[in-house]
């Protein structure tokens, strides 16, 4: 009698199939490989000093300041006040619409990025802050409090922190090119002198013009050689006056030579600097030099 071989009909197929997905499944879901849900956990670093700790770098702009609290076990009061947010199940990327780079210095931003940034200096976990990445002012107090990175760092974020009251400043206006004025139309833009109308000037008397005191640029020559520029009074002898100075306000050399005991120095030398090697005391001779200034 022969044997038939044996054969697998549909069903019995089927069932297997299913029994060895099923089972699949249930060992994977056991040994933690099946997830079905989204757990919102940042990858690990897997080497240096921070192995094994969450990576700031990997908050997606899905998670909500509560997974993100929970995740780097930071108190979530302090995420919402850093941001100026006020519900924990938000989602960080609407930071977006809340900071638009409408109000924010050119080539910045305040984003998932800024979350990133604010993580890291908030645990002193390290990241690569992505350019043109800023905090708001509101984050960097939180940090000063709480922060456990360098000092330093948290410093830099504070230079270029967003403040939005501060007033942001207006656009300098472009210059407009200025139009030739034509010689006739610049003198029929000048208003035809009235006949009724008498303009009186007043003008102090000469003497008092004359006592009006004045000051002039004059350059010296100091003990060590080397010139400078200096302002004077007219006619006050002062610690910076030179010989050219009482020689430009009407003194002659033998004039000055009747307070020196027959001596001068160069133009450019000022005075101070000549008495006290010429045997002279400087607060004497500019006595003496005052008083010939005053009797002229």
């Amino acid at each position: 009698m022969s044997k038939k071989p044996l054969s697998l009909t549909i069903v019995p197929m089927a069932v297997i199939i299913v029994s060895v997905f099923v089972i699949g499944i249930a060992g994977a879901n056991l040994l933690g490989v099946w997830k079905t849900t989204n757990t919102k956990e940042p990858v690990k670093i897997k080497t240096g000093e921070f192995a094994g700790l969450p990576n700031p770098a990997d908050i997606r702009g899905s998670y909500s300041w509560a997974d993100i609290g929970k995740a780097f076990n930071i108190d979530v009061q302090h995420l919402l006040t850093a941001f100026m947010a006020t519900d924990p199940a938000v989602k960080v990327n609407t930071l977006e619409a809340i900071y638009p780079k409408e109000i924010l210095p050119a080539g910045m931003e305040i984003g998932t990025g800024s979350v990133r940034l604010f993580v890291s200096l908030y645990t002193g976990i390290p990241l690569a802050a992505e350019e043109g990445t800023i905090l708001p002012l509101s984050a960097i107090a939180v940090l000063k409090e709480f922060g456990k990175a360098d000092p330093g760092l948290i410093a830099a974020a504070a230079a270029k922190a967003y403040d939005p009251s501060a007033k942001q400043p207006a656009p300098s206006p472009v210059p407009q090119p200025e139009k030739p004025v034509k010689p006739a139309e610049a003198a029929s833009a000048v208003p035809a002198a009235s006949s009724t109308t008498v303009t009186t000037i007043k003008t102090a008397p000469a003497s008092e013009i004359a006592a009006q005191t004045t000051t002039a640029k004059t350059t010296s020559t100091t003990a060590a050689g080397t010139a400078e520029t200096h302002e004077v009074k007219t006619g006050t002898v002062t610690g910076k006056t030179t010989f050219k100075d009482l020689k430009d306000w009407g003194l002659t050399e033998e004039k000055i030579k009747s307070a020196t005991g027959g001596k001068i120095g160069s133009d450019s030398t000022v005075i101070k600097d000549w008495a006290e090697p010429n045997g002279l005391t400087f607060s004497e001779l500019r006595t003496k030099l005052q008083a010939l200034l005053d009797g002229k």
